[in-house]
């Protein structure tokens, strides 16, 4: 029976709404939403962090060698360092966490999976390491490894139950723009000749024709029999530019709430140039800086011997300009508060070694009896 069949016989229980998959439909669109949102995010920080180098700082002096080759150039056989370095933090975004492991190579590799065994007076160890499918048989211990680990609560809630919400909306949008893209018409039937039986199923026969021509057709011609006239309605332009338009709009402030979240000003990720300056010094000596500073830790702890002698450095978007502190160094020099060579190190550079750049300096001004006012 035809989809009008119900307006001529009996009456029936729709059954319609019990065949649709309401959680397939749910997760589709909370999907989308967390992917949509969760991509700006990370993919934001991700390129940002790719850009920073490391540096190998060992006795005051900057130092080459092989480990600075694979954090700042090729890690692995696969990847360059920046590929590297975001596959690393949208891993340790998504997932919370981010194991990389060392091979026979010496090559730096991700993990996609593993198990992690937790002790409480033994070094924590992982087996059913897998990379890139293949499964590395052995057992790492945590001193073998670079384990990160990145907790945000806030995070973790908002994608389990606001993006729930934020879903069924869509979903709702997305089903009146289908509808209001949908041909529309309206049949009208002669009834009075012959009998009911019969003009029905003729109804129904045309109505399927026409249906089926729109469908296989670019352009389908709707021919004119005697007892049936039928006439094609047309969606509103305004009503598809509105859904268009809420759809944008919800799709702004997913990113935007996971932004906050995230600790990204949200201007910064819209490209909208008010006050990006101050947004930019805000992010990078805040959220970025953070992410420095994690992964900082890690490998110090696992590729320096001794902390007081040697350290990594990173530097990226918290590189300090030298000359808008121009006039604060030699403040802070010609007090004597620091040495010459401290404020060098201070701004990641090099000690010299040339021995007066160790002794404090004080200018006349900043000297005890120095200059005073004539009255």
């Amino acid at each position: 029976m035809g989809i009008f069949s119900n307006l001529f016989g009996a009456t029936t229980e729709p059954t319609y709404a019990l065949d649709v998959d309401w959680d397939f439909q749910d997760a589709s669109t909370r999907a989308y939403l967390k992917r949509v949102a969760l991509d700006a995010g990370v993919n934001f920080i991700a390129r940002r962090f790719a850009q920073a180098k490391f540096k190998h700082l060992k006795n005051g002096k900057f130092v080459n060698d092989d480990s600075l080759y694979k954090l700042n150039t090729r890690p692995n056989r696969n990847e360059t360092a920046t590929q590297f370095w975001e596959h690393v933090i949208h891993r340790l975004i998504y997932e919370g966490e981010c194991l990389i492991i060392v091979n026979d190579t010496k090559d730096l590799l991700v993990a996609e999976s593993f198990v992690h065994n937790k002790y409480a007076n033994l070094d924590d160890t992982f087996n059913g390491v897998y990379v890139r499918g293949y499964r590395f048989e052995r057992t790492y211990n945590m001193s073998d490894v670079i384990y990160l680990n990145y907790q945000n609560t806030r995070l973790e809630n908002y994608t389990n139950s606001l993006f729930s919400d934020y879903g069924t909306m869509l979903g709702r949008m997305v089903d009146i723009q289908m509808r209001n893209n949908q041909i529309r018409g309206i049949l009208k039937s002669n009834l009075t000749s012959g009998t009911q039986d019969k003009r029905q199923k003729e109804l129904q026969n045309y109505l399927d024709k026409i249906f089926n021509s729109f469908k296989n057709r670019d352009v389908a011609v709707v021919p004119l029999t005697n007892g049936f006239e039928y006439q094609e309605i047309g969606g509103t332009k305004s009503n598809t530019q509105q859904q268009f338009e809420q759809i944008k709009q919800l799709r702004k402030d997913a990113i935007a709430t996971v932004a906050d979240i995230l600790g990204i000003p949200e201007n910064l990720l819209f490209e909208t140039p008010t006050e990006i300056g101050g947004l930019e010094d805000s992010f990078n000596n805040g959220t970025l800086q953070f992410f420095y500073q994690l992964i900082l830790d890690e490998i110090n702890s696992k590729l320096v011997s001794n902390y007081a002698n040697e350290e990594y450095q990173i530097v990226g978007k918290n590189k300090k300009d030298i000359f808008s502190l121009a006039e604060p160094i030699d403040k802070l020099v010609a007090s004597g508060a620091v040495t010459r060579n401290e404020i060098r190190e201070l701004l990641g550079l090099e000690r010299s070694d040339d021995p007066d750049l160790d002794e404090f300096y004080i200018t006349k001004n900043y000297s005890k009896g120095g200059e005073t006012d004539e009255n």
